[in-house]
């Protein structure tokens, strides 16, 4: 189960989860683009239909899909650090916030038991009216974590109305 907690300064949203798969493996489910769409999503809240990445400090990335009621989304920025299997960290621009620049830290801390994902999306000091919006890192860690350790894929769930 994921675990989220607002910073003290209210400027970042931390979440965390163990996924039982080596930092290799969880880093590779993370960049490698039929990877992401497989896993980033869910019928009823939004979808990753399309994920790009330039995997190297300056390149570029992006994601595009389907929101809960099939508006088009894209989500892109420039990837800052870039330290496989340990980090990863992209700037962030959505589409649903406008030209607002966040930042997104993946850490991946090797366990005897597999693998600390620790995400860390900043930038909201500056834009305190979009964290809101990005309190769903949980549930996106475990969609993560589903296909990675069963193999569950966007497809696998059941929408959110039959929940």
């Amino acid at each position: 189960m994921a675990t989220s907690k607002v910073t003290p300064d209210a400027d970042a949203i931390v979440s965390e989860i163990h996924i039982a798969a080596p930092p290799e493996r969880v880093f590779e489910g993370l960049v490698d683009l039929r990877q992401v769409v497989q896993w980033w999503g869910e019928i009823g809240v939004y979808r990753c239909t399309e994920f790009q990445c330039d995997l190297r400090v300056g390149g570029k990335w992006r994601s595009a899909g389907l929101d809960g009621q099939g508006h088009i989304f894209e989500i892109a920025g420039e990837c800052l650090e870039v330290d496989p299997p340990r980090l990863l960290v992209l700037s962030w621009v959505a589409t649903w916030t406008g030209s607002a620049k966040t930042m997104v830290r993946w850490e991946l801390e090797a366990t005897s038991q597999g693998t600390l994902v620790r995400i860390c999306h900043s930038g909201f000091a500056a834009h305190p009216e979009l964290a809101a919006s990005y309190q769903g890192w949980p549930r996106m860690l475990g969609w993560l974590q589903a296909l990675l350790e069963r193999g569950e894929t966007v497809d696998d769930r059941k929408p959110v109305s039959a929940s």
